[in-house]
């Protein structure tokens, strides 16, 4: 099966939102600080009767929710520069994937370089609504959208049966 994949801009956040939010949990880290200002400026607001308690519950509180706030901004913003500095405001070919059922049956091609991988060295594949990700390790991976394949049940049968069950996830 070859999948030549043309990338989208829309299909790339879909595919970021799931990687940085969803697997890997990055804002997990965020919210706990928000979680842990929040819970202090409380604190600070039930000793009133404090000098200053008031006054520093708005700092914390201030704090707690304006540094996650300006994360995620940062975070979408450079999602939409990336977006447009890899030319994704219209569909672009960025490489073309190879899969056979043979042990070394992954072949990425980017039109530079050619990278064969094996079956057993897959890190795991990830199936959502519009798009297949083959991550080949815990970093990289290949972005397989739906629209670049004539069957995704064929591809997701393929993985299936080539990787273990644990490393297959129907999201």
């Amino acid at each position: 099966m070859t999948i030549e994949v043309e990338l989208t801009g829309t299909e790339f956040r879909r595919f970021t939102l799931f990687d940085v939010l969803r697997r890997r949990k990055l804002w997990r880290g965020p919210v706990l600080f928000a979680l842990i200002l929040g819970i202090s400026a409380a604190l600070c607001f039930t000793k009133s009767d404090t000098q200053g308690a008031i006054l520093l519950g708005n700092v914390l509180l201030t704090v707690g929710l304006g540094l996650p706030c300006v994360y995620f901004a940062y975070f979408f913003s450079s999602l939409s520069r990336q977006v447009r500095q890899q030319g994704l405001t219209r569909p672009q070919k960025v490489y073309t994937v190879t899969l056979t059922e043979k042990s070394q049956g992954i072949l990425a091609d980017n039109g530079k370089e050619q990278l064969p991988y094996a079956w057993k060295s897959v890190h795991h594949a990830y199936r959502s609504g519009t798009a297949t990700y083959l991550y080949l390790t815990p970093q990289r991976a290949l972005i397989l959208p739906h629209t670049c394949v004539e069957d995704p049940d064929e591809l997701w049968n393929l993985l299936t049966k080539k990787l273990p069950r644990e490393k297959c996830t129907q999201l």
